[in-house]
């Protein structure tokens, strides 16, 4: 049975960051469709017609183990640990002279341990894809005497989707072991691959070294 829950009737968990929903609220959800299952395979050949089953229990991802209280480190086998490899490809145009600079084309692989949903895992990784281009290419906080003068989004400048390159993304799935229905966090990857792939395209175009983001035109053209 599924009630619809809304923003009064339950409390603040946070964000949806981490891989805290697939991951860890599939848990959840995992334990209790299994445990309603067994209940009804226990009691239900046994119920007259017309005869309902009312059973309130509570589920939650099973717990890791605790902190240390010295380092804040997780300690034992019970972390949140799953080990993701992705590849990147990316293909830009570089004016040596103006130092403008153009992704025209990203190609990626990324382990996803299970695409529960493939479209849902397709989306996460350009969006995590675009945070990259970002971080590479526009974002930053710019302050004078203390203050910052980028405060607002029209002058802080993130990518919006003409900036955006096709992105050809293929899926490798090899499940997590220890994780509900062998699930992977996708979304953070891509942001921290895209970022690195696109600052190695604009070193291979300009035989700079280019040792921060984000990556501007005067350090490509070289002042």
């Amino acid at each position: 049975m599924l009630g619809a829950a809304t923003t009064s009737s339950v409390g603040s968990a946070g964000s949806a960051s981490a891989s805290r929903m697939t991951w860890m609220a599939a848990g959840a959800v995992q334990l209790a469709a299994r445990a309603a299952n067994e209940e009804l395979a226990r009691r239900g050949g046994n119920l007259a017609p017309g005869e309902t089953i009312d059973v309130e229990r509570i589920y939650h991802h099973r717990p890791t183990t605790p902190l240390d209280p010295e380092t804040g480190q997780v300690t034992g086998d019970g972390a949140h640990v799953a080990y993701i490899c992705a590849a990147m490809r990316v293909v830009a145009e570089v004016d040596v002279e103006l130092g403008l600079t153009r992704v025209v084309w990203i190609g990626t692989a990324q382990d996803v341990g299970k695409a529960v949903n493939p479209q849902a895992v397709y989306g996460q990784i350009e969006g995590g894809i675009a945070q990259g281009l970002g971080l590479a290419l526009m974002e930053e906080i710019q302050t004078r005497d203390g203050l910052i003068t980028n405060a607002s989004f029209t002058d802080y400048l993130v990518p919006t989707t003409l900036d955006m390159p096709p992105v050809d993304a293929e899926l490798v799935e090899e499940p997590e072991p220890d994780a509900p229905y062998g699930v992977k966090g996708v979304g953070e990857p891509p942001t921290v691959v895209s970022t690195a792939a696109v600052v190695s395209a604009l070193r291979d175009a300009t035989g700079r070294e280019l040792t921060r983001v984000p990556v501007s035109p005067d350090e490509i053209v070289g002042l």
